[in-house]
């Protein structure tokens, strides 16, 4: 089972406007009851929630006398979703699977596991969602030649190149050449339609009322949006919160366009394929191997978008599938479909560099790396890792082992800015974080080394060897070099994603 899945056939049954879950004094609506209800831009409605829960941007909110946030929300919403789905599966007992976008950082995973094993499912599996939707049209394209999968939904961009081929006894094993993502989908170009209409037709209104508007106004964007993706013009219709028609705006479809344009959106997508497209040519496979490119994720349906997408590779562009790749390659995932599963992320450590006087990152599982296996030397891949770790203070008790995950830049969410809610619900920009803390994060708890007796500055005191076991956790095996003793063999450190 596909939560992905599940939450894009909400959509579609309400024309990609339901994605939503709003709190009342009783309780919740979730979906269809909120789009029913016209509280889309309600103070009590969450919406974006795996975006916000992606990128950990809790933002609470007080309603009815509590703090209610982001998290709150998606883990309220998926709880619903899973108790409905109980009704026809024992999930107690089956095997669920749960896809999560390709640059999704562990914290997401680990958020998601809590959540679906709280709800009552014991036998969770995982699947980033390109590598689903690879697998949902792989019954569609031929066995050993790659193709591309374009996931383009209403928070991220995810690409794959997968190769599937046919084993001896007649399963398909799909392999991944490569993968790439960005924070960015439909609910951005939503945004942006938004605050274009709000600079164009609010100017000169106080800044407390424009705000007030927002919520109202996302509505209504995505509503345009949609429109314009099957007429050439549509009326974007202000309304105050109470629903009172304050006025009209006209957009029309290649003004949408360079809107995106302005945003820097094209580049990004190009970005994205081009980093793709590398790591497959890594592989052995340029563009001219692909004998497919398959579309997938509502933001997919966007006209410029796929003439974007055809543009680069013409024919091979399919988009029989925009809604239900992702769940019918989740479904193939738990059915036993094969998948020759790889590490997203690079991983690495941030020792302190004596000579610069500054703590640097080195890199110990490169992105791309297959599990389960041995972390190898970087320099000789003959060779398996094995690091010195030092003291730095004077009778040092403990020494610190803390892994950091580092994501490519091309994963940023597109300009300088974050659309955000405040805790009344209305919507706002705001600079975003620092590149850095983006992009490199400290992952799990630090791993304490106890030091028995004391170690001294400098001193070379503990040897360490690292794998990555079937489950994807990198482990550590640590040995005292003062005893000779092993303190932890295959230890496990953190989920890598």
């Amino acid at each position: 089972m596909s939560f992905s899945g599940i939450v894009g056939q909400f959509r579609v049954n309400s024309k990609l406007r339901s994605g939503s879950l709003h709190f009342h004094e009783r309780g919740q609506w979730t979906g269809q009851q909120v789009v029913a209800r016209d509280l889309l831009a309600a103070p009590g409605t969450f919406r974006w929630m795996k975006s916000y829960t992606g990128s950990g941007m809790k933002l609470p909110r007080t309603l009815f006398g509590k703090s209610i946030d982001n998290f709150d929300a998606a883990a309220a919403f998926l709880t619903q979703v899973i108790t409905a789905a109980g009704m026809y599966a024992d999930l107690s007992d089956d095997e669920v699977a749960f896809t999560l976008p390709v640059e999704a950082f562990e914290h997401a995973q680990s958020w998601l596991d809590g959540v679906v094993r709280g709800a009552g499912v014991l036998r969770p599996r995982y699947l980033d969602e390109a590598s689903a939707a690879a697998l949902g049209y792989a019954a569609r394209v031929r066995p050993g030649a790659p193709y591309l999968v374009f996931d383009f939904g209403g928070g991220t961009l995810d690409v794959s190149i997968v190769r599937s081929d046919e084993t001896t006894d007649g399963t398909v094993r799909s392999r991944l050449l490569g993968k790439a993502g960005t924070q960015v989908g439909g609910s951005a170009l939503d945004g942006w339609l938004a605050k274009s209409t709000a600079e164009a037709a609010l100017n000169g209104r106080d800044a407390a009322s424009v705000r007030a508007l927002k919520p109202r106004m996302l509505a209504e964007a995505e509503r345009v949006k949609e429109a314009l993706s099957a007429d050439d013009s549509a009326d974007f219709a202000i309304t105050d919160p109470q629903g009172a028609l304050l006025g009209t705006h006209h957009w029309t479809r290649s003004a949408l366009e360079d809107l995106m344009e302005r945003h820097g959106l094209f580049d990004k997508v190009g970005a994205v394929l081009d980093a793709a497209e590398g790591q497959a040519r890594a592989h052995g496979y340029d563009r001219t191997a692909l004998q497919a490119v398959l579309l997938t994720g509502g933001s997919s349906l966007i006209p410029c978008v796929r003439r974007l997408v055809r543009s680069r590779y013409g024919e091979l562009t399919r988009a029989d599938r925009p809604f239900d790749a992702v769940a019918a390659g989740a479904a193939a995932f738990v059915a036993g479909a094969g998948f020759d599963d790889r590490v997203r992320h690079s991983y690495a450590l941030r020792p302190y560099d004596r000579v610069s006087g500054q703590y640097v990152y080195k890199a110990i599982v490169p992105a791309g790396t297959p599990y389960p296996c041995t972390v190898m030397s970087p320099g000789d891949a003959t060779k398996p890792l094995t690091l010195t770790i030092k003291a730095f203070n004077e009778n040092q008790t403990r020494c610190g082992l803390q892994i950091y995950e580092v994501a490519d830049r091309t994963a940023l969410a597109i300009g300088t800015v974050d659309l955000v809610f405040d805790q009344n619900g209305a919507a706002r920009y705001t600079a975003r974080a620092d590149e850095h803390e983006l992009t490199r994060r400290p992952i799990g708890s630090p791993t304490g080394i106890p030091c028995d007796p004391p170690a001294q500055p400098g001193e070379p005191r503990f040897l360490a060897t690292f794998i990555i076991d079937a489950s994807k956790h990198l482990c550590a095996t640590i040995q005292d070099t003062r005893s000779g003793r092993f303190l932890f063999r295959d230890h496990p450190l953190v989920k890598l994603t």
